[in-house]
């Protein structure tokens, strides 16, 4: 799969980490826009859900969106996904998040 650098336009392969044209980071760019993902309203265990959202988290990693907002409800699972993403924060993988200020059941995740 290629990917193309937003800076110069140059097509590059998705492991690139930086453009061999420009040398900007290719991992850091992204196009301001948001990925919303229900990870709890389909019957999911906990489990299951937090494996979705570690799913949807890599895919979108690799594309251009800035952030990923992920619909957990206000239960069991939103504690969960809010513990998992406290460790992928420490860990790098996600730049920041935050609960949803008009919806306690909504976690924006910061990706680039």
């Amino acid at each position: 799969m290629q990917g193309i650098c937003l800076v110069c336009g140059m097509h590059v392969s998705e492991n690139t980490r930086s453009c061999p044209k420009c040398d900007n980071a290719l991992d850091l760019q992204h196009d301001g826009s948001t990925i919303t993902v229900d990870i709890a309203h389909d019957g999911e265990r906990v489990s299951e859900a937090l494996r979705k959202m570690q799913s949807e988290i890599d895919s979108a990693s690799k594309g251009v969106a800035m952030r990923i907002r992920l619909v957990v409800g206000s239960g069991l699972i939103r504690d969960e996904v809010l513990l998992a993403l406290r460790d992928l924060k420490f860990r790098g993988d996600v730049r920041d998040f935050e609960s949803e200020p008009t919806n306690a059941g909504a976690v924006l995740v910061r990706l680039k």
